[in-house]
């Protein structure tokens, strides 16, 4: 079991307030803002943190560049994919 497996083991026992105030620390050290590939509609939007959340449900993206890895979220969860805005959640690319 890798750390990303075991951050969600340990979600699952979590209450939904412990959660949230995870999710807003993970937020404020989110640097997709700043990505070559976050664009005008996820800015708009407010989108971030597209490594828990996911791919934007109304923002289309196109791969400009990735700065994923050097994201401090990824070594706090243990990250290993990339493109999170585009092809999904860690979660999701993984198939969990």
């Amino acid at each position: 079991m890798d750390q990303f497996d075991e951050m969600l083991r340990e979600r699952q026992s979590m209450p939904a307030e412990g959660l949230k105030k995870m999710i807003e620390v993970h937020r404020t050290r989110c640097i997709c803002g700043t990505c070559p590939t976050y664009n005008g509609c996820m800015r708009e939007h407010q989108e971030l943190l597209f490594c828990e959340m996911g791919k934007s449900p109304a923002c289309p993206a196109e791969k400009r560049g990735c700065i994923c890895p050097t994201c401090p979220v990824t070594g706090l969860l243990g990250l290993k994919k990339a493109y999170y805005c585009v092809r999904g959640s860690e979660r999701e690319q993984r198939n969990l």
